[in-house]
């Protein structure tokens, strides 16, 4: 079993950066989802970025915890939605990312692409992330300032 470094929960959630991250595997469990990312970045007012910007981070693997439900859908291009299982995705990139709190859990959204838009919706009680560096300023650090 891989050790992580760093560790951070859906508290800190507003100061992760999901947007242009790669799916690299889904794995669903009996009381977990792990979802392997090629990397995120985290903001500079995360309490685990020691940095004064937004970090990249290396791989990195996220877990929704006690996961209650998990539907995903394609959004085909002139056809109807498609209803997947989550590890049918084969190239998803996130391009966004939301957490609302319900009376009974999490509502978790992801939209992104897997060669169509697709979005994928995961109630749990809670999620964990876990990555071991920062490798280098998030993409968006220096946007603009040419």
């Amino acid at each position: 079993m891989r050790t992580w470094k760093y560790s951070t929960t859906d508290e800190y959630f507003d100061f992760l950066d999901f947007h242009d991250a790669l799916v690299e595997k889904i794995q669903v469990m009996e009381n977990q989802i792990v979802v392997d990312i090629e990397s995120i970045n985290i903001l500079a007012n995360h309490p685990l970025n020691p940095h004064a910007v937004a970090k990249n981070t290396d791989n990195c693997k996220l877990i929704f915890v006690n996961p209650m439900s998990s539907e995903a859908t394609l959004f085909l291009e002139d056809k109807f939605p498609k209803k997947i299982n989550c590890t049918e995705f084969k190239e998803l990139e996130i391009l966004k990312f939301t957490q609302s709190e319900q009376d009974d859990g999490v509502m978790y959204e992801i939209f992104g692409s897997d060669n169509d838009f697709c979005l994928w919706k995961v109630k749990a009680k809670s999620l964990v992330l876990y990555w071991n560096e920062f490798v280098g300023d998030a993409w968006f650090v220096d946007w603009g300032k040419e």
